[in-house]
């Protein structure tokens, strides 16, 4: 019912009353990082713009200046949500961008199964699995150990074969 703009708060603060926000709207040129997941891990959904890989120009952008997701900085929101099983709130455009913040508000039942499924998953995703991440990331470095060790100029880390994705 009202859009609420905080101070700045010492971080256990802003984890409390992060906890009280009913979505998070990412910012599309620069995306949230660590508060993204912040958002998440507190249960709060997130949305977030990722412009379709065939145009890095939206459309439906209705301001001056052009809104670019072709960045690394402007993916982050989209990895996020693909971790955490919500890519529904991804949207493809600012229209659909506004359409599925509409729907959060309106849809009170379908915001609520959406809620519910973010906080039901949050120790099987992959994003909060602490123990697969430190496992993939020992795989990783030992990789890279062994191929450096054969001699190897170029070191892939990501071995699908061996990394739950």
């Amino acid at each position: 019912e009202a859009l609420i703009f905080a101070e700045i708060a010492p971080r256990s603060e802003h984890l409390k009353r992060l906890r009280l926000a009913d979505v998070f709207l990412d910012t599309p040129a620069y995306n949230a990082h660590t508060v993204g997941c912040d958002a998440l891990d507190a249960g709060v959904p997130m949305i977030s713009l990722l412009l379709s890989e065939m145009s890095t120009e939206d459309p439906f952008n209705e301001f001056e200046e052009i809104i670019r997701t072709d960045k690394m900085a402007s993916r982050v929101g989209a990895s996020l949500l693909k971790a955490v099983g919500l890519d529904i709130l991804i949207a493809p455009d600012l229209k659909s961008y506004e359409e599925i913040m509409v729907r959060c508000a309106v849809e009170n039942d379908w915001f609520q199964r959406l809620r519910a499924n973010l906080t039901d998953h949050m120790e099987d995703c992959p994003l909060f699995d602490t123990e697969r991440w430190v496992r993939n990331m020992e795989v990783g470095l030992l990789k890279a150990i062994i191929e450096g060790a054969n001699g190897t100029e170029d070191i892939y880390i990501l071995d699908k074969k061996q990394i739950d994705l």
